[in-house]
């Protein structure tokens, strides 16, 4: 009998749909497991046994079993396992791979052949419930014409096999759990029904439906099992090398037709597994780059991918070629644009961390103006190209933008020249469709863009210079975004209709740019609330040293011809310095705009010598040191490289002006000086201050203070003139000009407020000299003239304390202020008769002096005085703050410290007492040693004893053997003479 009888008898076997209970192993004919255990044996010893073809064939069983909610299982003899004696010949396993080691738990009825969890699902139960599992040898073919057979081990005889065709969906058990060293496939069958209440169709044929069940095995060698996945996906991807050159059959045809419309759905369901377990391995890479992932079960955690963008703009070289050319960037993330010209938007999306996700497609590319736009305000991009990168890492999208079309003069801001200094927002999204992914995922990317006017005579004439303008850019990072992204598994409508995709749906999909955007606005918001009660610790604030690269080149520009002329100022600084001084240029700045470049080496050396000498305001220097910037990382340690220089200076500017000095407030000046230059240079610095007429330091800083006097009442007069009804307020009120303005001249500003209001206060007043302060405190009664209106004289000193540094913590807000400040108009003549008016008010008060008019200077005095101790007692709430602040940390790092060091104290006793114990069971064992010694060394002695009474015995055996053997020859002697 030829092959064609036993996959017959095969196809003959009955199969039914069930219901959804759990399955159990159930023998065929009614039969028990010794049943099985019998016919098990019969069928394995059948190549030794010469019996005839009935006696070991299996009858199938003739009746349908009945539908069961208990019995959902059938799995029979009849139908995995039938032999025949035709079968006893070898089959031909030319081309095909076979394993070892393979255990068959058996087969399930199912409903869904391409549902996972269904397949787990049976997995769990067989695995746990099947009490006899066969092993067996696997035989995989090469191609997808091929058949899988499943051999007996020790006469690898065929027991049964299953077409390529038939076989639906491969997966394995979910991994880290027991069903990990478990697999299992589905196969479909036409099944004819038997019933005769069936109608037949039109041709008279009989009607067949299609039958599934799942075959599960077990394989306790992880290896193995990726190789028998591989070798199946292999077998799904290859056609047979050579056809068959007989006709083939109707029926060979259909299978044929079949494995062709189920290939690629196994095939891609096989790649997952084996991408799955190729995870973990170290050549993953490789064998990725041929093969298609689809997204298997995401662990915990979040999906990351980076973003890399870049724009390019049709440009004309020397030899008229028309070309795109990438634009460069003025900075990090902004693109410099020019006005109608043709641009293509190029976006390479690369996932770096999580389940690897694979992208289908892509649905469009938009682009929009502005940022947190809505979807109705994007225009669509016409896509020019798609797809993978040739190492299979990126996914690559290109798309084409013609400002001057249509669709894109809505995009004005997009197409017009911005204004100096000035940027605008764009938005690309770009939609992709990625597999496993309900709906299309679209990613948001956020740029900014400064957009200059086409020139196309100088765009054809000067690509030369272009491309070296842009090689410049090419040391700067590409245009980088990242996003994470969460996914949630939902669970399929119907489990018809289940599938591997469309089995997840984003639940969080946010760029990093928006995740910053959001906690800065948390940290502000958290800011806002903290106690209003707490002033601001000195030297509070980051200044970023980033420069845009344009007025990096500005700065350049004017730094060049201020170089070959130190006494002149160059045209255009006013403007760059109200704009604010580059970070990392004050330092130079700051020097050539106070004018203190000139002989250096006679003022270092003088430094020098002033160091050595004593000074008078040593104790007051060293009080002062930790109250100064104690929030600047330079000045925060005692007795550090800040703190050191800080003291340095301070006491060499003492030295040299013994009329001042040291004057509390001083120390702030110094410290903002020291932070952008060296000591020495500092100290030079310092000096032009002092004493340049420009600026009048020295003259506040006396001891009588007539001249911060003077500057009190210009600047009321100034509030008077400015601010009417803030000075009404001031004046019914009582609030003098010196209560809140002392600290800001005698400072300059820094010693309350944030280091980059700091920094542009000092810019404006080393330009313009001492005036700029006046217009600084103006525009801070200005900016905050209707809070102060509401509050009582208490209220409106706690705001100058607390509340008004802290309302500048935010840069665009000191920007705000500076140019509020400049934008101010001090009238330098008004100022003069200001300033003349209080000397001619305190003469006339001098000539006409009275008993009570004595009385009122001698309160202003005292005013005065009170007036510095006010400040001194300002200090020491500053420095009382600081140390506040500092013990807290201290608090915090000790407490910290006790909880750590009482953890690691609890892990040691736990050692200790672990110790102990071992010590103990070391003792106990070895006491039992020592007794099982002493028993061995008893039991020696016996041994030996033993051994030398043996000893002894065989001595004297010897001996009477000797005496014997002598006795004897003399015998034989004898006798041999008595015969002779």
């Amino acid at each position: 009998m030829d092959d064609s009888t036993s996959l017959s008898s095969l196809n003959s076997a009955d199969f039914i749909f069930i219901g959804k209970e759990q399955p159990r192993l159930k023998v065929a004919a009614g039969g028990g497991s010794t049943d099985l255990e019998n016919n098990m044996a019969e069928i394995l010893n059948e190549s030794s046994e010469q019996t005839t073809p009935n006696d070991s064939t299996i009858i199938p069983e003739s009746n349908p079993i009945p539908q069961s909610d208990e019995n959902l299982l059938q799995t029979s003899i009849k139908d995995d396992i039938s032999i025949t004696k035709q079968q006893q010949q070898r089959p031909d396993l030319t081309n095909n791979v076979l394993f070892h080691g393979v255990t068959y738990l058996g087969s399930a009825s199912i409903n869904a052949p391409r549902s996972e969890e269904e397949l787990n699902r049976n997995m769990a139960i067989l695995n746990e419930q099947s009490k006899l599992p066969i092993e067996v040898t696997l035989c995989v073919p090469d191609n997808a014409n091929g058949v899988v057979r499943l051999l007996d081990p020790q006469t690898e005889l065929e027991i049964i096999s299953y077409r390529i065709s038939q076989i639906l969906f491969c997966a394995r058990g979910p991994s880290n759990t027991p069903l990990a060293c478990c697999w299992a496939f589905t196969t479909s069958r036409m099944s004819t029904t038997t019933n005769s209440s069936i109608q037949q169709n039109e041709n008279g044929k009989v009607q067949q439906e299609l039958l599934y069940q799942c075959q599960v095995f077990r394989c306790d060698i992880q290896d193995a099992i990726y190789k028998i996945l591989l070798s199946f996906a292999n077998a799904f991807r290859r056609s047979s090398s050579s056809s068959n050159n007989s006709t083939s059959s109707s029926g060979n045809q259909s299978s044929v037709s079949i494995s062709r419309r189920t290939t690629s759905l196994i095939g891609q369901a096989i790649q997952a597994t084996v991408a799955q377990l190729q995870q973990p391995s170290s050549n993953s890479n490789q064998s990725s780059n041929n093969q298609q992932q689809l997204p298997q079960r995401p662990s915990d955690g979040t999906i990351k991918f980076r973003c890399y963008s870049d724009i390019k703009e049709e440009a004309i070289d020397n030899k008229g070629n028309i070309n795109f050319t990438s634009v460069p960037r003025v900075e990090k993330n902004v693109f410099r644009l020019r006005t109608d010209v043709r641009k293509n938007v190029t976006v390479a999306l690369q996932q770096i961390r999580g389940f690897p996700l694979n992208i289908e497609r892509c649905f469009g590319m938009l682009l929009a103006q502005g940022r947190n736009v809505r979807a109705s305000d994007m225009q669509l991009l016409d896509l020019d190209s798609m797809g993978k990168s040739e190492d299979n890492r990126y996914y690559m999208v290109r798309a084409n933008w013609d400002p001057s079309a249509r669709g894109f003069k809505e995009l004005t801001h997009l197409n017009e020249e911005t204004p100096k200094g000035a940027r605008v927002f764009l938005t690309i999204a770009l939609d992709l469709v990625i597999s496993g992914i309900q709906e299309p995922v679209r990613f948001l990317i956020e740029a900014k863009a400064r957009v200059c006017v086409s020139n196309s005579k100088g765009d054809i004439l000067s690509q030369d210079i272009s491309d070296t303008i842009w090689s410049s850019f090419k040391k700067l990072s590409p245009f980088t975004e990242e996003f994470d992204m969460i996914l949630k598994e939902v669970t399929p409508k119907s489990p018809s209709s289940s599938h591997q995709d469309d089995t997840y749906e984003v639940t969080l999909l946010e760029s990093k740019s928006e995740s910053e955007r959001r906690a800065k606005l948390r940290q502000t918001a958290a800011a806002a609330e903290e106690d209003d009660d707490e002033p601001m610790v000195s030297g509070f604030g980051h200044v970023s040293k980033e420069c845009d690269e344009e007025v990096l080149g500005n700065w350049s520009d004017i730094l060049t011809k201020w170089r070959k002329n130190y006494s002149e100022r160059p045209r255009g600084l006013q403007s760059l310095v109200r704009k604010g001084i580059p970070e990392a240029l004050r330092g130079e700045v700051w020097q050539l705009l106070a004018g203190s470049v000139g002989d250096e080496n006679e003022m270092i050396n003088t430094y020098r010598l002033l160091l050595t000498k004593e000074s008078s305001s040593e104790r007051v220097i060293l009080n002062d040191l930790n109250r100064t910037f104690p929030a600047h990382e330079y000045f925060k340690d005692a007795g550090g490289i800040g703190q050191e220089a800080l003291y340095k200076l301070s006491r060499a500017y003492s030295v040299r002006d013994e009329e001042v000095g040291y004057c509390q407030g001083l120390s702030f000046v110094i410290a903002t000086l020291l932070i952008h230059m060296p000591e020495e240079q500092a100290f030079m610095l310092l000096c032009k201050l002092m004493e340049d007429p420009r600026y009048i330091l020295r003259e506040m800083y006396k001891a009588n203070f007539e001249n911060l006097q003077v500057r009190f009442h210009q600047l009321t007069c100034l509030i008077q003139d400015n601010l009417p009804d803030l000075y009404a307020h001031f004046d019914d009120l009582k609030v003098e000009c010196h209560m809140y303005a002392s600290q800001w001249f005698l400072t300059l500003f820094t010693a309350k407020f944030p280091l980059y209001l700091v920094f542009r206060i000092m810019d404006i007043f080393l330009y313009e000299g001492f005036n700029a302060l006046f217009g600084v405190g103006l525009a801070l009664l200005k900016s905050c003239q209707k809070d102060l209106l509401s509050l009582d004289f208490e209220g409106i000193m706690r705001f100058f304390r607390v509340n008004l540094p802290k309302k500048y913590r935010s840069e665009d807000h000191a920007d705000e202020l500076i140019q509020t400040a400049c934008s101010m108009k001090i009238n330098v003549k008004k100022l003069k008769r200001y300033e003349k008016d209080f000397f001619t008010r305190r003469a006339e008060e001098e000539q006409g002096e009275l008993p009570l008019q004595r009385l009122e200077l001698d309160n202003k005095r005292l005013t005065e005085t009170c007036m510095r101790s006010e400040l001194e007692n300002e200090m020491l709430a500053l420095e009382l703050v600081n140390d506040r602040v500092k013990l807290k940390s201290s608090l915090d790092e000790a407490e910290d410290r006790i909880e750590t060091l009482t953890r690691e104290l609890q892990a040691t006793r736990s050692i200790v007492r672990e110790s102990e114990q071992h010590t103990i069971r070391l003792d106990e064992e070895l006491e039992n040693i020592r007794e099982a010694f002493r028993r061995t060394c008893d039991e020696l002695q016996q041994t030996q004893k033993i051994v030398t009474d043996y000893k002894n015995i065989c001595s004297q055996l010897n001996n009477q053997l000797d005496k014997q053997k002598e006795k004897y020859q003399n015998k034989i002697q004898s006798i041999q003479v008595n015969i002779i």
